[in-house]
């Protein structure tokens, strides 16, 4: 490297010192220090700027200039002059490729048809890219991607010492690696071996001497470099070689671009074993894989390659490729034989690249037409010029060139971007050791401690700008106003504003509490002092925004409270807002973000429905605050006594039972997790799972609610005053009617889960087969569902008598296996009737009429199974105790039972009533097409016929009895169950889906919303049977619309209030809907999951609310509507009764535009069953 003048390297020490100061006296400027700090800062980064300085005086001292060459030789002489083209010391920064090997080895053809636009620095090498090179006479040396390729003279081989002398002119400078400046730029050698030599006779001599002689050239150049230089073997002029040819000749240009070859990994373990014996069996792999790479392309061949001859010929190079392998695995394994004496170069790959012949057309140039000569004389104007006559084009000369093959991309992608390779050649240049140890200690020391510094610098700096940015953000909120008689609330750009100076608070908290981290400490940290100046701010953004709302509204509910708690007071709801108001208030350290939170958010939507985000934003400013609030309250206030007393005194007269019980199944679900009821889709399907406050631990939980209600009944004594002040009437007989009610509930819980229970009915009679192989297996998923029912309903006497159904199939205390001896007789019968099925399922298809009677015989013979297995059903039945409560579930249990019984026999029958292929006469004329439908009277259409009609009677007979209940019959008073709905009308499982499924399908097909008849079926439905299905199908879209496994129907409910009527409550669910001025719409779901009843009352002026509807069952919703004076749209009117009464109206929007209709009286029943399917 050459020297630079001293001034130069002071003047930028000076600099980078003068840096360290402007740095130290901005930060003096910018952060606020204490003395102590700001002189560590000082001294630090003086000390800093001074060591910065020494390294740069160091780094840039004078250097060894760059090697003279011997001006008497001219390879030497050829290397100057390309070092003297290049930069000055880019020459030696540059990897270096050594590329040698014998004379007519193509190694200049190698360089300039390798792509990457070489561009030739010193050597005779030719311009053109298609010029034949003449031999190297001395060397070729060529720039090629940030890289210097030094071809050498063949004659250099033979010549040691010369040799020697040339690879020392290529070295890296040491000097500059040593200190630290940059890495050793890498080197390569390529060795170019001609395929001439494997043919060349002589069992393989020259290519032996060849090898020896390169071995030791290769082992110098090494010793010279320092390092273990990697080595890439080319061999070319594969175009020698039998059959290369034909093969490469049908590819294109671009197939045969990517180099040929294989690069092999350095040899890892040079100090274990025989180095032949390490690389022969990696050589012989890599040989493998490029003879299997060169086979695989054979099939390109087929539809390239027109001539037989060639074609065949091109299919044998795999093996002539196969036959080179000896030699030149010989070859490489002598070439980089290590040596003992220094370091040895590496074999790091062979390639192989050939030319073929290709014929390029030189399209000659037309010579230029003769002008016409210029008349002479004065009466030359009046001659017709003559037009110049265009020379005839010179004709195209075609010729034939070589063009190389798996060259192009060698040198570019191989050699030049082998990163493992460079590193290796980096690896070994000698240098002091200590030197660098000391000098790498002390430059990391100082870097690492700048490093530091800056980075906590900056990371102060850039959380502090965050910080003031969200800051000011917040403080530009401007306050949340409504108009008179509105709510409003703020934008979700407000809240994202303050969310984000809440997430800076948070994260400057964690680091106050658990410390900042290294990065930003330094002597640099003052997060207490940016925490104290950015959270009133929030505070303020916070009061604006939500907190001034919510604490009004939570202080306008509790002067709101009356005098004697109502049917519409909540006691819960009340309690909470007292206690909510006495945190904000007068004990803010009893603030907890789980009960804070709600009240809070809950008090500022004011009954209102607000977006998701806003909701989620929102929430989080809240429980911040609560989060804050024992450790300082931003809005310090005295309690108003006369409301704390007013709330208090409401509470100690609230005697509703029913809050009381939902805290207690509250208090219960969080004790004990829900019941996952076990699912097999595609089997059997029941309810998901169930409230932990109705499993074994949820009614022991209940249980010791029940004997200690008295935390029930009263709340904290700081809440509600005096622990007496909680009157309740009768308490005992509270307690009484609790557990009444949650026995009731169990029961009711526990058997809409058996009625729930539903068996998938199958479609063929190997369908069957596999379902009833699950069903009657060890793993039972029926047996799984009802031995989930008996373990959780086996918590008392009464519980048992009101499950024993169940405990007879599966008993409760047997829970190591779900098959025995109760049961036992009835999974032998499905294993019967399962063998019997798969038997019928075994049979060959009705192809001909032998073969349709076997299979029905066979059918007919398996309905004495399905006798058997109904009969084990009934035997496990008949244990079961109907003259107590216990029989309501007698027949769900025993239908659950029969129920793969009854989907297995339906198959069946569908089996054994096929008839024989009609026999086709050939010699009868074709018979005119059909119309569109077909017609329902052909003979052979018959027993077709009869099945369908047949299958209409018996899901009429199922949908009549289903429509004559209510609310399918407005009118009736007994309910139909949820599960005939979900049995008959379920989509994809129910009874009416099944026919479509199996018998309806060819000749009924939906086009839009509606069904209509198939084009081309040869059988026509009536027109009745197909409008009594669509309507059919639009109920069932209407009930299933939410889930298509359980009916369901969701509304929203609004309430039209009046000056006359101020409240209208509506129960359902176990829920109160409240509607005043200021409430929003309430969801109504159907059905209820917790109670039967539903309730409508209204308050009329300052009168007590008064009942108007009340209705019972599992359709209580339905009946409540259904009882109602006037239904227009959605709006439905009850006439009142009592002082100040009149006509009340709540409105329900169905949440999906199918099951709008669904309250309509009479809407459900519309699906009149038509039983005769065919015309």
């Amino acid at each position: 490297m050459a020297s630079r003048k001293p001034i130069i390297r002071w003047i930028i020490a000076a600099a980078v010192l003068l840096l360290f100061l402007v740095i130290l006296l901005v930060l003096e400027r910018t952060m606020a220090l204490d003395p102590v700090a700001l002189w560590v800062l000082r001294v630090g980064l003086v000390l800093l700027g001074l060591i910065a300085a020494g390294a740069i005086l160091w780094f840039l001292r004078p250097q060894d200039q760059e090697p003279v060459l011997d001006q008497g030789d001219d390879v030497l002489l050829a290397i100057g002059a390309a070092r003297a083209r290049l930069p000055r010391g880019s020459f030696a920064s540059r990897a270096l490729v050594l590329l040698l090997g014998p004379e007519g080895s193509a190694k200049t053809t190698l360089v300039a048809r390798s792509g990457g636009d070489p561009q030739l620095l010193a050597g005779d090498a030719p311009a053109g890219a298609n010029d034949v090179p003449p031999s190297t006479k001395t060397a070729n040396v060529w720039a090629m991607q940030n890289a210097v390729v030094a071809e050498l003279a063949s004659g250099l081989l033979s010549d040691a010492p010369r040799f020697a002398k040339v690879v020392r002119a290529l070295r890296a400078p040491r000097v500059a690696a040593a200190v630290g400046q940059g890495d050793a730029a890498p080197r390569a050698a390529v060795v170019c071996v001609p395929a001439d030599l494997f043919y060349a006779g002589g069992n393989g001599e020259q290519l032996q001497q060849l090898a020896q002689s390169m071995r030791q050239r290769l082992a110098e150049a090494a010793r010279e470099l320092g390092l273990a230089l990697p080595v890439y073997v080319m061999f070319t002029k594969m175009d020698r070689v039998p059959h290369f040819e034909p093969w490469v000749s049908v590819f294109t240009k671009d197939e045969l671009r990517a180099p040929l070859g294989a690069t092999l990994p350095f040899d890892a373990t040079s100090n274990t074993g025989n180095y032949a014996e390490r690389l022969a069996p990696r050589l012989d792999v890599a040989f493998s894989e490029i003879a299997q790479s060169v086979g695989s392309r054979r099939v390109d061949l087929l539809g390239r390659e027109t001539q037989i001859d060639r074609r065949y010929a091109s299919y044998e190079l795999p093996r002539e490729l196969q036959k080179l392998q000896t030699a030149a695995t010989q070859f490489l394994v002598e070439l980089c034989r290590p040596t003992q004496l220094g370091t040895s170069p590496q074999l790091r790959g062979f390639y192989f690249t050939g030319a073929r012949p290709v014929v390029v057309t030189d399209v000659g140039v037309a010579a230029a037409a003769a002008a016409p000569q210029a008349a002479a004389g004065a009466t030359g104007v009046f001659r017709r010029p003559e037009m110049p006559t265009a020379a005839a084009a010179a004709a195209p000369v075609s010729r034939r060139v070589p063009e190389w093959v798996f060259l192009d991309r060698f040198l570019r992608d191989v050699v030049l971007t082998d990163t493992g390779a460079a590193s290796v050649a980096r690896g070994g240049v000698s240098v002091q050791r200590t030197r660098r140890v000391l000098l790498g200690t002390a430059i990391a020391a100082t870097v690492l401690l700048l490093l530091g510094v800056t980075a906590s610098w900056l990371g102060n700096r850039s959380l502090q700008g965050r910080v003031s940015s969200a800051a000011s953000a917040v403080a530009a909120l401007p306050v949340v106003q409504a108009a008179p008689g509105t709510i409003a609330f703020p934008s979700a750009e407000a809240l994202t504003r303050l969310d984000a100076l809440r997430a800076q608070l948070d994260t400057l908290q964690a680091y106050e509490q658990d410390g900042p981290p290294l990065r930003m400490r330094f002597g640099l940290w003052r997060g207490t002092a940016l925490l104290d100046a950015a959270r009133p701010v929030w505070f303020d953004g916070f009061r604006k925004q939500l907190f001034a709302d919510a604490w009004g509204a939570l202080n306008d509910s509790l002067k709101a409270l009356p005098d004697i708690p109502t049917a519409a007071n909540d006691y819960g709801v009340s309690y909470g807002w007292l206690k909510g108001y006495l945190i904000t208030t007068t004990t803010p350290d009893s603030s907890t973000s789980e009960f804070l939170t709600p009240v809070l958010l809950t008090s500022w939507q004011r009954g209102m429905a607000t977006d998701a985000d806003i909701t989620a934003l929102a929430r989080r400013q809240f429980e911040y605050y609560a989060g804050v609030l024992p450790k300082t309250n931003p809005y310090p206030r005295a309690a108003d006594a006369a409301v704390v007393s007013h709330a208090r005194d409401f509470l100690s007269r609230f005697t509703g039972a029913e809050q009381i019980y939902l805290n207690m199944i509250g208090a219960a679900n969080k004790q004990a997790p829900p019941v996952a009821i076990p699912q097999a889709p595609g089997l059997l399907t029941a309810t998901a799972e169930v409230q932990g406050a109705f499993s074994t631990k949820g009614a022991s939980f209940m249980s010791d609610a029940f004997r200690n209600a008295d935390r029930y009944f009263q709340g904290e004594t700081w809440v509600v005053g005096d622990a007496t002040a909680s009157q309740s009437v009768n308490r005992d007989s509270v307690v009484t009617a609790l557990r009444g009610r949650y026995a009731d509930d169990y029961v009711r819980t526990w058997r809409q889960v058996v009625q729930s229970a539903t068996v998938v009915r199958p479609a063929t009679v190997k369908d069957a087969a596999d379902k009833l192989d699950k069903l009657a297996g060890v793993q039972s998923p029926l047996l799984q569902v009802l031995r989930t029912v008996a373990v959780n309903t086996a918590i008392d006497s009464a519980m048992r008598q009101a499950f024993q159904p169940v405990h007879a199939v599966t008993p409760p205390e047997i829970t190591d296996k779900f098959v025995s001896e109760k049961n036992q007789p009835y999974m032998d019968g499905l294993l019967g009737l399962q063998g019997a099925l798969l038997q019928v399922s075994n049979m060959p298809p009705a192809v001909d009429t032998p073969s349709t009677q076997a299979l029905v015989m066979a059918a007919q013979m398996a309905a004495g199974d399905v006798t058997k297995a109904r009969v084990s059903a009934k035997r496990v039945s008949q244990g079961f105790d109907v003259s107590n409560v216990g029989g309501a579930l007698a027949s769900p249990v025993e239908q659950l039972l029969l129920a793969p019984i009854t989907g297995a026999e339906a198959v069946l029958k569908t089996a054994a009533s096929q008839r024989p292929p009609a026999r086709r006469i050939a010699a009868a004329p074709a018979a005119p097409a059909a119309p569109a439908g077909g017609g329902g009277g052909a003979p052979n259409n018959a027993p077709e016929i009869a099945a369908l009609n047949e299958r209409g009677r018996a899901i009429c007979t199922r949908i009549d009895q289903l429509t004559s209940r209510f609310p399918f019959n407005p009118d009736a008073t007994a309910d139909a169950s949820v599960a005939d709905v979900k049995a008959i009308l379920a989509p994809g499982t129910g009874e009416l889906w099944v026919f479509q499924q199996e018998r309806l399908a060819p000749y009924l097909e939906k086009s839009g919303n509606t069904w209509a008849l198939k084009p081309g079926g040869k059988i026509e439905l009536s027109k009745s049977f197909v409008d009594f299905f669509n309507r059919a199908a639009e109920v069932s879209g209407a009930l299933f619309a939410e889930d298509p496994t359980t009916p369901m129907v969701r509304w929203l409910a609004s309430g039209v209030i009046t000056p006359n009527t101020p409240l209208l409550t509506l129960k359902n669910n176990g829920k109160e809907a409240r509607f005043d001025q200021r409430s929003f719409k309430n969801e109504v779901v159907w059905p209820a999951t917790n109670g039967r009843e539903a309730e409508l009352l209204a308050q009329f002026k300052k009168n007590k609310p008064v009942t108007v509807r009340k209705a019972n069952g599992d359709w209580a919703i339905f009946r409540l509507v259904s009882a109602a004076d006037a239904f227009e749209g959605q709006s439905v009117t009850w006439n009142a009764t009592g002082k100040d009464a009149e006509p009340v109206m709540v409105k329900f929007e169905a949440l999906r535009r199918e099951a709008s209709s669904v309250l309509t009286r009479g809407w459900l029943g519309r699906m009149s069953c038509v039983s005769q399917v065919t015309k």
